[in-house]
């Protein structure tokens, strides 16, 4: 049988319209505060509030130009299953975890191939079939690259003889007919692996392996031999060639093409750039690798604008070139920055301030949204506020390469001629893009 229960003892959860009285010492409050205890006053008609003053109207503020962000549309591709590169395919590397990025760029204009499609060849490699031979577009996502004239078994007895033969035979076909006619040229040979945890541990069996080779060479083919450059960058100066030897996953690849066609003059691409234990940031190193990568870098006294600049390290970068440097962000710089007197830093948002005049360089790293930031570098060109570009774009973990593309769409429409792209050895989620204006 079921027990009635004290009035006091019904419960008061969702659903109940009793409501508790309040402690002693309490004061009621709430919706129901005024219908507790033995004085309180029934309720009154309700009052409307009175509506506060309206607050004055402040002076519209003029809006920077920021474009409606526009995703660019997704491209579906089925690429071919991961195989190792074949001789007559292009060996390319590119940074850890990149591969896809590749692979996506590769697939869109202007490469667009209407043959095989690429493919992933390893940990930090993608093997192409094939590439234009003239006009080469050049790819932001690889590091390094070459044709594979020969593969051979990295742990093979032979493998020293038999790539110094492939050597051989690779640097004349690479040289062209015209100056095949002329003879042996300068080259050079450098030996890596991929920039992937499993091959790093084999980057000195790769140099050892690289030394036999030159060894072998030196009996093979002499003439050759006392034609070998320091480095690729001597070789390139010279308009010699540049010679490449990768070994990755028990195979060496080994190609040959001219210095001035490889995506990058450093082993492997990896261009390692040291600081000074002063430097105000690590981000000093993304713009010392752009200068080298493009061969070129503010001269005493040109006036640079450094956009984001806190807390100062491309700032810090061009005034040890002897820069003008007109520094544009809210925040504070490092003092090492602030001491220097060819600095001037404005504490202005970086998509509202215009410059008195025209500035040699714009350079920029700011962390912003890729497709605005280049709006922002467009209205410089348009506006004629700056003769070169350097920037670092920040692009999302998808879609990387189809963000790019319309970077370049953006800067090349706005009157940035030459737009160059590539996501250097410092960079990670981000490409560094260089442009000019005539």
């Amino acid at each position: 049988m079921q027990r009635d229960r004290p009035r006091n003892d019904r419960p008061h959860g969702k659903g109940s319209d009793r409501r508790a009285p309040p402690r002693p010492g309490k004061k009621p409050h709430g919706p129901h505060a005024r219908a507790h205890g033995p004085h309180a006053k029934p309720h009154g008609p309700h009052k409307p509030h009175a509506k506060p003053p309206a607050p004055r109207a402040r002076p519209a503020l003029p809006k920077p130009e920021r474009p409606p962000v526009v995703i660019p549309p997704s491209v579906v591709v089925t690429f071919p299953a991961a195989a190792p590169p074949r001789p007559g395919e292009w060996l390319l590397t590119t940074r850890p975890g990149a591969e896809q990025d590749l692979l996506d760029e590769l697939v869109l204009p202007p490469f667009s191939p209407a043959g095989p499609l690429p493919r992933l060849a390893g940990p930090a490699l993608v093997a192409v079939p094939s590439l234009p031979k003239r006009d080469r577009p050049e790819l932001a996502f690889a590091r390094q690259g070459f044709p594979v004239a020969a593969v051979v078994a990295a742990d093979d007895p032979r493998a020293p003889r038999r790539l110094a033969e492939a050597l051989a035979d690779a640097l004349p076909i690479a040289q062209g007919r015209a100056a095949r006619e002329r003879g042996p040229q300068p080259f050079a040979l450098d030996a890596w692996v991929p920039d992937d945890e499993r091959e790093n541990v084999g980057s000195a069996a790769a140099d050892a392996l690289g030394e036999r080779v030159l060894g072998a060479f030196a009996a093979a083919a002499p003439r050759w031999s006392a034609l070998r450059a320091a480095d690729a960058r001597a070789a390139w100066s010279e308009n010699g060639l540049y010679a490449q030897l990768c070994v990755a996953g028990g195979q060496a690849y080994l190609g040959v093409s001219p210095a001035r066609d490889a995506p990058s003059l450093a082993p492997g691409g990896r261009l390692r750039v040291h600081l000074p234990k002063h430097a105000p940031s690590r981000a000093a190193r993304k713009l010392l690798e752009a200068f080298a990568w493009l061969d070129r870098a503010p001269e005493p006294g040109e006036v640079c604008v450094d956009l984001g600049a806190a807390p100062g390290g491309w700032s810090w970068v061009l005034l040890e070139r002897g820069a003008k440097v007109i520094a544009v962000d809210p925040a504070r710089l490092d003092p090492i920055v602030t001491r220097n007197r060819g600095l001037t830093h404005l504490r202005a948002d970086a998509f509202r301030f215009e410059p008195e005049g025209t500035a040699d360089w714009l350079v920029a790293d700011m962390a912003w949204r890729p497709l605005e930031a280049a709006a922002l570098y467009g209205k410089w060109a348009r506006r004629g506020w700056a003769r070169m570009l350097i920037a670092n774009i920040k692009l999302p973990m998808r879609k990387k390469a189809e963000y790019l593309a319309r970077v370049r769409d953006i800067l090349t429409s706005s009157g940035w001629q030459g737009v160059r792209a590539r996501q250097l050895y410092h960079d990670r989620e981000e490409v560094t893009v260089a442009a000019l204006r005539m």
